[in-house]
């Protein structure tokens, strides 16, 4: 295995860009990769439960060797309405729901000492004035799989498992997932790093206990909120040879909502640019 020599002035660099942000972020569906270095910059407007919403993104990986990264993945949100319309009485109300500021933040790390498989240790912190909801502290453990089944097209599969912290007497059951990626290259310079690239990934997840209040007597603290679902994500981007690295410049879908039998859903339609550290 080939570990790079440590670029000092690139870990500084990365360090001093994601310590004014790392108290906020909002969870992205990404497809299973091997540890690498980049910082991205997005913006993202997102559809969900009726409420339209808009986002900075901003995240960021340092691998100092091809076995082990440490990554943060954040969002500042700038405005959040919501939209009701009663079709038969006719009143249409949208409401400014005054949600911006910190969301949420996801910060973890990455450990593959193998060439084709890993784990990924994460940690949810609780947004602030950026969002209602997630508003509890979540640890996740994420074993996960690569297989290269060409020089252009790679194959991932991972398991995911959360544990949430209890707060003000409340515990949040805990969640399992399973997710699959599939990230194809074309038209691709192995040399330059350039050429048009798309990501695929599909998750499923659902909560494995009901989540309790502890503040009711043990017979009544069961929430009855089980619930299950499917979160899909495509992105399409082109890469660029930069200064012996590379920019991608990309736009994504995702159903950051869906049901097997039935029709409720959610939508995050994105742009964003990352710059590679080769």
């Amino acid at each position: 295995m080939r570990l790079p020599v440590l670029n000092w002035k690139r870990l500084g660099f990365l360090l001093f860009a994601l310590l004014p942000l790392s108290l906020f972020a909002r969870e992205t569906v990404s497809p299973v990769r091997a540890p690498e270095s980049f910082v991205l910059l997005g913006g993202i407007a997102e559809l969900r439960d009726d409420v339209y919403s808009g986002d900075i993104n901003v995240a960021g990986e340092f691998a100092p060797c091809n076995c082990f990264s440490v990554y943060g993945d954040f969002a500042y949100r700038l405005v959040s309405y919501e939209w009701n319309t009663k079709a038969h009485d006719q009143i249409h109300e949208r409401v400014n729901l005054q949600v911006n500021g910190l969301n949420e933040s996801y910060l973890g790390i990455k450990l593959m000492p193998f060439s084709f498989a890993g784990v990924d240790v994460n940690w949810r912190l609780p947004p602030r004035e950026g969002s209602r909801v997630n508003r509890f502290y979540r640890i996740g453990v994420t074993p996960y799989g690569l297989y290269d089944v060409s020089r252009n097209m790679t194959l991932g599969a991972a398991v995911e498992y959360f544990t949430f912290l209890e707060e003000r007497n409340f515990q949040p059951g805990d969640e399992l997932g399973v997710k699959g990626s599939f990230s194809w290259k074309i038209l691709w310079d192995p040399d330059d790093y350039s050429g048009w690239k798309l990501d695929y990934v599909l998750l499923y997840r659902w909560r494995i206990q009901e989540s309790r209040n502890l503040n009711l007597n043990k017979p009544y603290q069961k929430m009855d909120d089980l619930e299950r679902g499917f979160r899909i994500r495509v992105d399409a981007a082109h890469y660029f040879s930069v200064f012996r690295n590379s920019l991608g410049v990309a736009l994504f879908y995702e159903m950051n909502r869906g049901h097997l039998f039935g029709m409720e859903t959610g939508h995050t339609l994105g742009l964003y640019a990352k710059f590679l550290f080769l």
